[in-house]
């Protein structure tokens, strides 16, 4: 027997005992499926599966399924936990390897196909038991905390449906979850909305998924499990994926079964190779290493771990869910230890959340991974404007800040009947917090032109920057009246902050960074240039007021009432807009409006960080990241699980913003020319790559002047 070569990367994780439960389990994944992988002290390999697409009857992102792999040999299990036993996240390879003196097996995602391979090799015969671990076998219902944030007091019967395993031939066992039913034609009718539904296709009816089992060798021994037919030098087994829409799931049975024929096999070199060339593809594309402390260390670490489980999960159908992304396990947190399928705040995307992720990749280049997210938005547009010209009476279009993914509000946000002033127009949710929060959408479209301006991509403008662009910007020219020639946002809010405002600076900041990158766009490429600088003319600056003669900017123009959030929203000037920072005449205002923030808690999707970096605040923004990359969950053994935060673990707000936040460090752009380390720390040592506009490579690196 010979162990595998690998290629090591300096991050990678390696631990050399086992795991009891999912809470000490790896991640992997090939950016639409995702596993958490584990090695129990039996020397069971277990591993969960979660997809993108995996949407149940009431828009919840569902678990796949879970797999149990047994393989003994007369001196027992060969994953035992002696002397040489040690299990390793090699990040080059996107593979776990897990190594014994009694033999080795390596499991991936190919990146290039929807397929888990696993594979293993023992220094004697042995036989392996595949076993499928269902937990939906029947429909249950759900109660109490389990609905948080999936459909909170519905008026009608809230439930997981049981998962089927059917009877195939040949020895190989498959499993699916099909959607007899689905919330969303109700959801369309409780927001008034039923008319748009007319001519749309329900998008969670006859939704099914699931997975098949195969591998030479194996003989099927129940409808849930295979064996070894004799014990062998080496096993191989597979598991696709597949997600469609079918009436009948017996489609879905045969269409399974023909893609897992046509799947590569995982002793076929050139599908190996092909995986493995993606890898060392994604590590070029950019990189930060950073050392000069332990503290510089660990930051490096997360950060590169971060990127990982971002390409594990984000190029799939569906952007990354933020509370959890695709690694939710049964974890066992007090008061919410529920089962697999579980994630505080429910299926919905928070806008303000679903972000950060996002900005920290436009700067690594990784674009591919970008592109989920916007076309969530762009498919959601027919909806936000059907809406906007049904309530509204005008073209445009918004997006609520907590939405599906086809585009309308949570239930339970916008209103149950009984619960909802009926004197509330269509267009507005009972939940105040988010009644008027509808920034979302310039924040899309500012960050889709700044992925126009790093990519080129002439198809994306046109498609997709460009229309969301004429849809938000119309909604504001046209639902906000003027006063004395300027724009006056208001009724509105700022954000979830304060619930009464006139000129929220999130809006105004929005309006002001879309229009300067739509007016700086080639001449030709819109024939709305005319439009865009007269709305342009037309919008309030920044609202700013005096503390101690010192300028700070305002939340608003006007505010009332209590704050309703721990946010910062007159930072928005600073991040996500960018108006003011390092080369601004304002940076001073911005300095001391970032020193004088009520709220300085820095977790989950708190934005100090990003914004300390910006303004040129190195000891701020050192600490940001420090606190973010360097602690993980204390429910996970995994260091980059991190949270709960406000949401989920891991939380993709806590690793997404402080990912950002250590690239602005490094590099920023204020103007044609690259700034680069504008706020890094002296003593730590950097060597980088990051991507800048024109899809520019931009090398990085610092060496600390007592080295």
């Amino acid at each position: 027997m010979q162990y595998p070569d690998t290629t090591t990367h300096p991050y990678d994780i390696e631990w050399t005992s086992p795991s009891p439960d999912a809470s000490g389990s790896m991640p992997l994944g090939n950016g639409s499926t995702a596993l958490n992988v584990w090695v129990e002290p039996s020397g069971d390999l277990c591993f969960t599966v979660g997809r993108t697409d995996t949407w149940g009857e009431f828009g919840q992102l569902y678990k796949v399924g879970k797999v149990r792999l047994k393989l003994a040999s007369g001196t027992g299990p060969l994953l035992a936990h002696d002397e040489l036993f040690s299990w390793r996240l090699l990040l080059n390879e996107g593979a776990i390897l897990i190594r014994s003196s009694r033999g080795w097996l390596r499991i991936w995602v190919d990146a290039l196909h929807p397929v888990i391979q696993v594979q293993a090799e023992g220094a004697s015969p042995f036989t392996a038991t595949v076993q499928l671990e269902l937990w939906r076998k029947e429909r249950r219902e759900l109660t109490g905390k389990e609905r948080h944030g999936l459909h909170a007091n519905a008026p009608y019967s809230v439930y997981h449906e049981a998962d089927e395993i059917p009877s195939i031939d040949g020895d190989r066992i498959t499993w699916f979850h099909h959607n007899n039913s689905s919330s969303w034609r109700a959801c369309l009718e409780q927001q008034g909305l039923l008319e748009f539904g007319e001519s749309e296709t329900d998008p969670l009816l006859h939704r099914t998924f699931g997975g098949i089992v195969q591998g030479e060798g194996l003989k099927k021994t129940a409808d849930d499990s295979l064996k070894s037919r004799q014990p062998a030098h080496s096993f191989h087994c597979s598991v696709t994926l597949h997600t469609g829409r079918h009436v009948d799931p017996a489609e879905w049975v045969r269409d399974i079964q023909d893609l897992a024929a046509r799947m590569p096999d995982a002793v076929d070199s050139p599908a190996w190779q092909a995986h493995l060339a993606w890898w060392r593809a994604f590590w070029k594309r950019s990189q930060l290493e950073i050392d000069g402390s332990e503290a510089a260390r660990k930051v490096s670490r997360g950060y590169a771990l971060q990127r990982f489980m971002n390409a594990c999960a984000g190029r799939g159908e569906f952007p990354i869910k933020f509370n959890g992304s695709l690694f939710t396990v049964d974890w066992n947190f007090p008061g919410e230890a529920f089962d697999l399928d579980y994630r505080r705040w429910g299926p919905a995307y928070w806008h303000q959340n679903t972000r950060l992720p996002y900005w920290a990749m436009l700067y690594a280049g990784d674009f591919d991974m970008m592109r989920p997210y916007f076309e969530m938005y762009r498919r959601a547009l027919p909806l936000a404007r059907f809406r906007c010209r049904k309530f509204c009476g005008h073209e445009g279009a918004f997006f609520p800040e907590t939405m599906y993914f086809w585009g309308c509000y949570i239930e339970q946000n916008y209103g149950w009947p009984g619960d909802r002033d009926p004197e509330l127009a269509g267009h507005l949710s009972q939940n105040q917090y988010i009644r008027r929060h509808n920034s979302s959408g310039l924040e899309v479209v500012y960050h889709a032109l700044l992925f126009f301006k790093f990519t080129g991509d002439d198809a994306f403008l046109r498609e997709t920057a460009l229309p969301l662009a004429e849809a938000v910007l119309d909604y504001y020219d046209l639902h906000f009246p003027r006063k004395d020639g300027q724009l006056h946002i208001s009724p509105a809010q700022v954000i979830e902050q304060w619930w009464i405002a006139e000129n929220p600076l999130p809006e105004i900041a929005g309006l002001q960074a879309c229009l300067k990158e739509l007016l700086s766009l080639p001449a030709g490429l819109s024939s709305r240039q005319k439009d865009w600088q007269r709305l342009a003319n037309e919008i309030p600056p920044l609202p700013t007021h005096r503390i101690d003669n010192k300028a700070v900017f305002s939340p608003a123009q006007t505010w009332e009432g209590p704050p309703r959030n721990s946010e910062n929203p007159e930072l928005y000037a600073v991040f996500p807009y960018h108006l003011c920072g390092l080369g601004t005449p304002d940076l001073q205002t911005g300095i001391e409006t970032f020193h004088r923030r009520e709220h300085t808690h820095d977790k989950g999707w708190a934005q100090d960080g990003m914004q300390a970096a910006l303004l040129g605040l190195t000891e701020d923004a050192r600490y940001s990241v420090i606190n973010r990359l360097s602690t993980p969950s204390p429910y996970a053994r995994f260091p980059a699980f991190w949270g709960p935060g406000f949401d989920w673990i891991p939380d993709q707000d806590q690793g997404g913003s402080a990912s950002h936040a250590l690239q602005l460090m490094a590099l920023q752009f204020a103007g044609a020319t690259p700034q680069k380390l504008p706020a890094w720390p002296e003593d730590w040592s950097l060597n980088g790559i990051l991507r800048g506009p024109d899809n520019a490579i931009i090398e990085l690196a610092h060496a600390p002047r007592n080295a």
